[in-house]
């Protein structure tokens, strides 16, 4: 029995050596379409549980028996059956391609499919054909959840806000993170040819891995590298863009008739002599010859006509200068700009290498005259296989960029029109006259300017080794450095303008230089338990440098006035200088895993532990942990229709310490030869004269306990795609909680000096709702279209303040912003409830100063008296939502596509207003809108614009509903017509590919027929929006 035992366990022993000696072991490389690898995809020997998955290059190795069949599967793709053979490469075939995509999420790669947090991937093709100077511009109600703004200006940059306000006095600004180096800095020198993907983390679950610099969102950009081809790729573009100053941006000023209109019948109401008061300005109402115009006498109740003309015989100067005029300030200030986009790149990469090198050129001329914008920059992106376990590489980047940037709007509206742009001489520039306020003469402002360049250099860039010891295990050791230069030398020239002039000639000289340095180490090992459990587990250590280093030097009094002479060290007179270094560090400690199961079950754990220099030693470090989870629903459903289903939630912590660096210092500062109450010059030897010994004194208390930030938000969310990917959205609802905010809260005069302090205080919620849905289809004779849009809310407000700082922030005699549930930036004033119609409401109101045809306030309680008792609630900062809308339409060689961008239910308070409805608000006897003409008098009792005065006696300049109105807007933001030239023509050129488009921007804009100033989202006196008309091409050889 023994004996049969043994033979039996030898023969079993054979079966199975030979049954193993009988498998093979074979290796291949799964690709898309394009050629690019697929990173994660799975191999599974048909019939068995034996399997694999790709590595980060693609390719599998995997043991099977004699004429196996491989089925290889991957989210977004088609499942493939294969006879097994060594060497093999599977091409996998487009389904969702889009869920296949890899995507940047914070120091590691994910698939867009296995996202659980709230995670925008932006579509970069657009950004290509932008003429915008700003990438972030040109996305614009594109990312549901991202507001950004900006104004016309060609120094282009947008401010971007993600999920509504995050902080009161620390920074609102979101990190960008490229190519893995972080940094706050705007990106109008970035080449946007060079961006290869840009995601958008906005929950603090997808941010947090960023920990302290996170709490606004995380913006991650990843540029181009060479793709593995045969020959070498050559691409080249090119924009052209003319821009427009159109009735769409520009205010509605009042011409020399309409001006000389107001002037006389605000003189009228008052019960003055027109003529005297017009005298003040260098105006005769009585000329012989001149301008006709007719104003309302209120004494008669009869229209009464007038000749206007220059005081002096023409001339609106004692001095005779100046000839009467009628000046259109905004056509003298402004031109047709244009700007031109350049790019060219060459790449190429091989199984060992990869290089890319890219030049580009950018150049803003702005729609007023002597504003521009010019950047050139040139880029390298390199990586080189040492052998299989060692890759090294670097992406770097160089750019110079200079522009000049003036804002002379608000002088260009004050101006009047009586004010010839130049002085008889037709080289002196012309100013106010007589009682006119000391406005400069706009088009001097931006001609004095223009050699006023800020120069800046910026290196940008990072080298990296990346070592595979073992597979599935990947250590990264990169460095970043963010160098950025600037300079300026500005002058001030004198100027002489009748009753305006500068007798002091200045020139002043501004160096700055940043050095930021990150070095990020991190290990990433991705493996799997079976076929079934997938994880992936980071952990890294990283740190981070910042120092700032600033000079400046001013001088007085110039022999010479010229820009090349005007240096400092030529200077006659008072010459200062002053300087400083500052900075902070940070060091961070972090760790992440990311767990799958059978793309069914998805979860993510992150944690990070900061310590930056900016707090004290009671609290200088915190800790940020994050927790996702994700469940793909149509695993289960089994339905055809189902493409892909995926609830997911998110939970995290985020900081912010983007506060000054001696936030948490007792500071002190000698400030000799200061005012009376800075001074810090004290005669004690009580000498009587001379030079004095210099004291200091505190300006900011110390604060050791000062912490971070801190928000923390939860997150639900959906992402589906139906009926064969041709619907597909994204659905997220959050609740964000900012706690602890960092703020410089004003303080008690009876503190005394050194009374400042930076403080934790403030909370704040804002929760909202972000859709993303779209539709798109291609017919069976080939029309291709696909539309898309966007629409989010959110809801904000304050739900704490210290007792020591509720008098700080805005409040009603009744109620703070907390009590209120009111967001942070809302504006208390008083209900204006119309017009005073006569004297007796006037005397019956219990408003001062009140006057007939002038702004009526709401008695709120009752007691028949205006004051701050009367005062409530009057604008709001939020909108009620946001929204976008494509349309992407392809025929053929022939592609068309339409964005639309809009804001309903949002409040502006119209600045503006100042000038076009009041007389004497700001600045009497300056210009006005045109809209005055229709305001209120005795025969004019149902205009809704007060009665013109020459004195603002009632303070009707206080906040009130009468300046907040209706800015809701739709824009057409873009239309862009493209042709690819056909195969045959550019394969004569040794073309692959060449298109040429059209397109127009800002071409029209839906707005609320209640709302007085031409664009709502330029209520004050910024640089205007254009309307530009855009031609380029894009070629590939």
């Amino acid at each position: 029995m023994e004996k049969l035992k043994k033979l039996f366990l030898s023969f079993a022993l054979l079966l199975v050596s030979t049954i193993m000696y009988a498998q093979t072991e074979i290796s291949g490389t799964v690709v898309d379409a394009t050629g690019e690898t697929v990173i994660g995809a799975t191999v599974m020997e048909k019939g068995t549980s034996n399997g694999t998955i790709t590595d980060f290059d693609g390719n599998f190795k995997i043991k099977v028996n004699p004429g196996a069949i491989l089925v290889f599967s991957y989210i977004g793709f088609e499942t493939q059956e294969v006879a097994a053979k060594d060497g093999m490469q599977i091409t996998m075939k487009d389904n969702a391609k889009e869920l296949a995509e890899v995507v940047v999420t914070g120091y590691q790669t994910q698939r867009k499919a296995d996202l659980t947090g709230s995670v925008s991937v932006v579509e970069t093709k657009d950004l290509k054909t932008s003429s915008d100077t700003d990438p972030m511009r040109a996305l614009q109600g594109k990312v549901p959840g991202m507001t950004i703004t900006s104004n016309g200006s060609p120094v282009g940059a947008g401010t971007v806000r993600i999920r509504g306000v995050g902080s009161f006095n620390s920074s609102q600004d979101p990190l960008f993170v490229i190519d893995g180096v972080p940094t706050t800095t705007n990106l109008n020198t970035l080449n946007m040819n060079d961006i290869e993907s840009m995601q958008v983390l906005k929950d603090a679950a997808s941010a947090s891995i960023y920990g302290s610099r996170a709490a606004n969102g995380v913006i991650i950009i990843t540029t181009r590298s060479g793709k593995k081809g045969d020959k070498v790729k050559v691409d080249f573009s090119a924009n052209l863009t003319a821009q427009f100053y159109t009735k769409q941006s520009m205010m509605d000023l009042a011409n020399t008739a309409q001006y000389a209109t107001s002037m006389a019948q605000a003189a009228m109401n008052d019960g003055l002599d027109p003529e005297q008061y017009a005298n003040n300005y260098g105006l005769t109402l009585n000329a012989a010859s001149g301008t006709p115009i007719s104003a309302y006498d209120p004494a008669t109740g009869q229209m009464r006509q007038f000749t206007v003309n220059g005081l002096y015989d023409g001339y609106i100067n004692l001095k005779r200068t100046m000839r009467f005029s009628d000046t259109d300030w905004l056509k003298e200030i402004s031109r047709t700009g244009f700007a031109q986009n350049y790019d060219l790149s060459i790449s190429n990469a091989t199984e060992k290498t990869s290089a890319l090198f890219s030049f580009g050129y950018k150049k803003n001329t702005g729609i007023l005259k002597y504003t521009d914008f010019e950047s050139f920059s040139g880029r390298i992106n390199t990586s080189f296989k040492v052998n299989k376990m060692i890759t090294v590489g670097e992406n770097a980047t160089i750019s110079y960029s200079n522009q000049v940037d003036c804002q002379p709007l608000e002088n260009a509206l004050k101006m009047a029109p009586t004010v010839p742009v130049y002085e008889e001489d037709g080289v002196t520039f012309s100013g106010p006259v007589g009682g006119m306020s000391d406005r400069q003469n706009p088009l001097r402002e931006l001609y004095h300017n223009r050699d006023n360049r800020l120069k800046m250099w910026r290196v940008f860039g990072n080298a990296f080794v990346n070592i595979e010891p073992i597979k599935g295990l990947l250590l990264r050791s990169n460095f970043g450095l963010d160098l950025w230069s600037e300079n300026i030398h500005s002058v001030t020239y004198t100027w002489h303008s009748d009753v305006v002039n500068n007798s002091t000639p200045s020139a002043n000289m501004g160096y700055k230089t940043d050095v930021k340095w990150t070095w990020s180490n991190t290990a990433n090992y991705s493996f799997n338990l079976g076929l079934d459990h997938s994880f992936i587990v980071l952990g890294g250590i990283e740190l981070h440098r910042d120092i700032e280093d600033r000079a400046n030097a001013y001088a007085q009094m110039f022999a010479i006035e010229n820009y090349d002479y005007m240096y400092p060290d030529a200077a006659t007179g008072t010459q200062r200088a002053s300087g400083i270094q500052e900075g902070y560090n940070l060091v961070s400690f972090f760790g992440k895993v990311d767990y799958n199961f059978k793309d069914l079950l998805l979860a993510s754990f992150t944690i990070r532990h900061d310590g930056s220099s900016r707090f004290g030693e009671n609290n200088r470090y915190g800790t940020f942990p994050a927790a996702t989870l994700g469940y793909r629903i149509s695993q289960h459903l089994g339905q055809s229709w189902i493409d892909d289903l995926k609830i997911r939630a998110s939970w995290g912590q985020t900081g912010n310490q983007a506060i000054s660096n001696y936030a948490r210092y007792g500071l002190y500062a000698a400030t000799y030869g200061g005012g009376r109450n800075e001074s810090t010059a004290y005669d004690l030897a009580l000498q009587g004269s001379g030079i004095f010994p210099s004291g200091f004194r505190a300006t900011q208390a110390q604060n050791n306990d000062l912490k971070w930030e801190t928000t923390e938000q939860w997150n639900l969310g959906l992402d589906f795609r139906f009926l064969g990917s041709s619907i597909y959205g994204t659905f997220d609802t959050y609740i964000k909680k900012v706690k602890d905010m960092l703020i410089n809260p004003a303080y008690l005069g009876s503190m005394g000096e050194g009374g400042a302090s930076w403080l934790n205080g403030p909370s704040l919620q804002n929760w909202g709702m972000e859709l993303s849905l779209g539709y798109r289809h291609t017919t069976e004779y080939g029309l291709k279209y696909d539309i898309n849009g966007n629409v989010d809310f959110y809801r904000s407000k304050v739900t704490y303040l210290p007792e020591t700082t509720t008098g700080s922030y805005v409040h009603t005699a009744k109620e703070n912003l907390v009590e209120s549930k009111k967001p942070y930036g809302s504006i208390v004033g008083y209900v204006v409830d119309g017009l005073f119609q006569s004297r007796e409401e006037v005397l019956a109101s219990g408003q001062d100063n009140a006057r007939v045809g002038g702004l009526k306030y709401a008695d709120l309680d009752g007691n028949g008296i205006i004051n701050e008792q009367d005062q409530t609630w009057i604008f709001n900062p939020v909108p009620n939502f946001s929204w976008g809308l494509n349309f992407d339409i392809s025929y053929k060689d022939f592609d068309f596509n339409m964005f639309w961008q809009g804001v309903a239910g949002q409040d502006v308070y119209n600045d503006q207003k100042f000038q076009t409805d009041f007389y004497s608000i700001t600045d009497a006897g300056s210009n006005k809108g045109n809209r005055m003409l229709g305001a209120w008098t005795t025969a004019n009792t149902g205009s809704s614009i007060p009665a013109l005065t020459t004195n603002n006696t009632g303070g009707e300049n206080r906040a009130s509903t009468y300046f907040v109105e209706n800015g809701s807007y739709g824009k057409l933001r873009q239309v862009q017509i493209g042709y690819n030239l056909p195969k045959s023509l550019i394969g004569k050129l040794n073309m692959t590919s060449a298109r040429v488009y059209i397109s127009g921007h800002n071409l029209l804009t839906i707005k609320s027929s209640s709302l007085t100033c031409s664009d709502p989202e330029n209520p004050r006196w910024m640089y205007p929006n254009s309307t530009s008309l855009s031609f380029g091409i894009q070629t590939s050889f």
